[in-house]
């Protein structure tokens, strides 16, 4: 038994044993490697220098750390130009891979799944697995070992603590949304420790983790770190560590998914736990000084600063727009130039047809559509015109204005007159963003399928001429906080419910996020009843989030409403110039297509978890893999 139990605890749950000795220092050491423990905790400063090890980049070859559950960092898959955006039906993978050839098709290869569970074999895989039992583990020490510092103030102390219990429950919901539930470790597993943990249901772990992290956001607070920096001064030295509101704010995300279809054990009661848990996160957001950005600002949460009084938690990441890691994930435009085997994220039309008009209509069906052209509000024939301003903030399209491009637009279509695809010039720099209709459907780069490009993270300049600048990744923003709070209190009790402290109804959080953007409020016919608030309380939601955080691929699992969205099939847009006249009011002709065959999707009901790799569960004994067979 003791054989089976070291390998397991060197192997999966107690992975977080496990520690890298290459190389080996003192921020990389635990007591078992040879220091005693007066050494690392007896004192504040040797305790921080062991536990700050969660949050070091390694030079960028992350391993073990807490950054690889960053989505940014986490898409910095290069080897597999590979992003969690593409498995969905909202995007396409300008590179053909690992994305449409397996992901997208329900089926994984071993070697894919060692590389973004445990493997750090080489420095670009994305051991997420094993970076969070690695997490898990040290701040189990960290809360084992506390009493032990001698020099530590009530503060310090606090705030340590509630660090390690934040991060220890973050770990745990990460692993549950991406893995399925999980042993919940909640003490330091000694090697020759006899024990074999079945799985907790999904309901359970974020249940636990969630308790986790109000404890966390407690001592946090009483530490005096609702949040590290102030609405004046934005930027501190301690910024990317996680704060107070951070874990009460990931609290509420955890009670929702408990909540949600995919895991609801207890009925509305799961959704009055989640409302009254999104209703605390809101108040301590709001209490502590975050504020929604104004419409003119709101592209600062994404890139051009370090950090903005809406966002609560992120990582900040400053580089050129031409870095190869960002150019992939996001295919800004120059991505298909680069020659270096890139990637991005391709919007489809379907997630385009997601934004609204600018009178508040949804354009998702065909029947949407015929009612807002009935309306005088939507033209197929000039569709990014009166739409929600955060299309053009979000999606690279025909005619998107562009103060860096020599004729002021991005130019997506093709001239028969001329037989080519016009270049857009950006910082003197010819770009091609266009291609004939599936002649890339097998290519190794960057060139988009579908005739759109991911705009969220990009400023709009190009190459070298670009300046550095900062891209956020938001972990928590405030954003995230209302559209919890109004998918929980819609459910527990309906578009004009309210739940906490907090006198907002649920219509009202959403109109605020609205408003702020300058779409109006939900129309009416919308709010009379939860059912019909659902729909659009889900579109908000795929809409201000979309491209951040992975939400996307997690909501459609959680609502359970991929099956149905991954069946459908995925289009793009084809354009072409033409001369104006009433059917062509802008001298192009719009044609939705489907985009290749290849590149399609299906649904099986076991991709809504990962499994993990068969040379790991095979060790296993208690813990019932999930196959994806």
């Amino acid at each position: 038994m003791k054989t089976f139990v070291k390998k397991l605890t060197y192997s999966l749950i107690g992975a977080a044993a496990f520690i890298g000795v290459n190389g080996c220092n003192f921020l990389d050491v635990d007591p078992e490697l040879g220091l005693s423990n007066e050494e690392v905790f007896g004192s504040y400063s040797a305790f921080r220098r062991y536990f700050d090890w969660i949050y070091e980049s390694n030079g960028g070859k992350n391993m073990e750390r807490i950054l690889i559950a960053y989505p940014f960092y986490y898409d910095l898959f290069q080897q597999y130009a590979f992003s969690w955006y593409n498995t969905t039906d909202m995007s396409d993978a300008g590179r053909l891979g690992v994305t449409q050839q397996y992901f997208k098709q329900g089926a994984l290869t071993q070697d894919f799944l060692q590389k973004v569970t445990f493997s750090t074999s080489q420095a670009d895989n994305k051991p997420i697995a094993k970076a969070m039992f690695s997490t898990i583990r040290r701040c189990n020490m960290t809360i084992a070992h506390i009493d032990e510092c001698m020099n530590i103030t009530d503060d310090q102390k606090n705030d340590l603590l509630g660090q390690a219990f934040a991060l220890r429950g973050f770990s745990h919901f990460t692993l549950c949304r991406l893995f399925g539930g999980m042993p919940y470790i909640d003490h330091v597993i000694e090697a020759d420790e006899e024990w074999d943990l079945p799985r907790l249901s999904t309901h359970e772990t974020f249940t636990r983790a969630a308790e986790d992290l109000k404890t966390g956001y407690e001592l946090m607070v009483a530490g005096g770190v609702a949040r590290r920096n102030t609405p004046e001064n934005l930027v501190s030295s301690t910024v990317d560590e996680i704060n107070g509101v951070a874990a009460i704010g990931i609290r509420s995300r955890a009670l929702l998914y408990a909540a949600s279809e995919l895991s609801n054990e207890r009925g509305n009661e799961d959704w009055v736990t989640a409302a009254d848990a999104a209703a605390d996160a809101l108040k301590a957001a709001l209490d502590a000084g975050f504020v929604l950005l104004s419409k003119d600002k709101y592209t600062n949460n994404f890139f051009s600063q370090q950090m903005t009084n809406e966002t609560i938690w992120a990582w900040s990441y400053s580089a050129k727009d031409n870095h190869k890691n960002f150019e992939g994930i996001f295919a800004y435009p120059q991505s298909g130039l680069a020659g270096n085997a890139t990637s991005g994220v391709c919007p489809t039309q379907n997630f385009v047809d997601r934004f609204e008009t600018i009178y508040g209509e949804p354009l998702v069906t065909d029947e949407d559509k015929a009612a807002a052209m009935a309306a005088g509000h939507y033209n197929p024939q000039n569709p990014y015109a009166d739409r929600d301003p955060r299309l053009d903030l979000t999606i690279v399209h025909d005619g998107l204005a562009n103060s860096y491009a020599s004729g002021k637009v991005i130019n997506i279509y093709y001239d028969p007159a001329k037989k080519l695809w016009p270049v857009t010039k950006l910082n003197n720099m010819n770009v091609n963003f266009g291609i004939d209709w599936g002649t890339k459907d097998n290519d190794l780069q960057g060139y988009s399928n579908t005739g759109y490009y991911c705009k969220k993270y990009w400023e709009g300049s190009l190459g070298s001429k670009g300046k550095a600048h900062y891209h956020i990744d938001p972990l928590v923003r405030l954003t995230e906080l209302y559209l919890n709070y109004a998918e929980a209190v819609n459910e527990a009790y309906g578009p004009n419910g309210r739940a906490g402290a907090i006198d907002l109804t649920a219509v009202q959080a959403i109109n605020l996020i609205r408003n702020r953007i300058g779409q109006p409020d939900v129309l009416v016919k919308y709010t009379a009843n939860k059912d019909t608030f659902r729909e659009r309380i889900r579109n908000e939601r795929c809409v201000e989030l979309a491209f951040e955080g992975h939400h996307y691929y997690y909501d459609i699992r959680r609502w359970k409403t991929a099956p149905q969205l991954m069946s459908k099939t995925l289009y793009g847009i084809y354009v072409e110039s033409v001369a104006k006249s009433a059917d062509y009011p802008i001298g192009r002709k719009f044609e939705v297509r489907p985009i290749p065959n290849n590149r399609q999707c299906v649904w099986k009901d076991y991709m809504y978890y990962i499994p993990f790799p068969d040379t790991e569960a095979y060790k296993l004994k208690n813990f019932v893999n999930w196959t994806w067979k």
